[in-house]
């Protein structure tokens, strides 16, 4: 995992793979997917950041890393949060969009995408519900303290098929006429643009 450093100046006509800058509001399942995900595809130019804030101060935190990198990188930074109960949500995605800060949301939250990693799920379902149907499905996951998805195998295996019903999820709120509602997340296209950075 590669720690946040400004790119080097030297060699102007070498090209540099961008870096990939994720600001999360989790502090554990989140960074531990992306970590396990980055190295799984060989990606190395990824850094990680944890808040445990709420979106709109995560956003904020994107933007302040953004602001540290050189003007000529070419690092792209995403702030990753749930939609759940937040009540700054549409503020934070204004924000996002004011600073051209990319953002991975969950509705109801992150482990929404985990669960994509299993199966389908097409209905509406609260937070703690999903929790618990992850900690059915994932051994690894802890829906009470240890809430970690780590399976290793089956993020290889099953991939594929999370974008899959990721993308899904998207349109099927889109034509519901409630883009972003729940079940959805874009989770995917944050992990897409990681999985260019990696080597396989």
């Amino acid at each position: 995992m590669a720690r946040y450093k400004r790119p080097s100046r030297g060699q102007p006509n070498r090209v540099v793979k961008p870096q990939v800058i994720v600001v999360t509001e989790g502090e554990k399942t989140e960074p531990q997917y992306i970590r396990e995900f980055t190295r799984i595809v060989g990606a190395a130019n990824v850094y990680v950041e944890p808040t445990g804030f709420d979106p709109q101060r995560v956003v904020q935190k994107a933007i302040d890393l953004k602001r540290a990198a050189d003007r000529g990188s070419n690092a792209r930074v995403w702030a990753v949060f749930d939609k759940d109960e937040h009540r700054r949500f549409k503020q934070a995605l204004q924000l996002a969009r004011e600073h051209r800060i990319s953002v991975a949301v969950s509705n109801p939250c992150f482990e929404l995408w985990a669960v994509f990693h299993y199966q389908d799920q097409a209905a509406h379902i609260e937070r703690q519900d999903c929790q618990r149907l992850l900690a059915k499905l994932c051994k690894s996951y802890d829906a009470g303290r240890h809430k970690l998805f780590k399976d290793r195998d089956v993020i290889r295996a099953s991939y594929e098929d999370a974008v899959r019903r990721g993308r899904q999820s998207l349109r099927e709120r889109e034509n519901e006429g409630a883009p972003g509602g729940n079940p959805s997340t874009s989770m995917h296209e944050l992990t897409e643009i990681i999985r260019t950075q990696g080597d396989g």
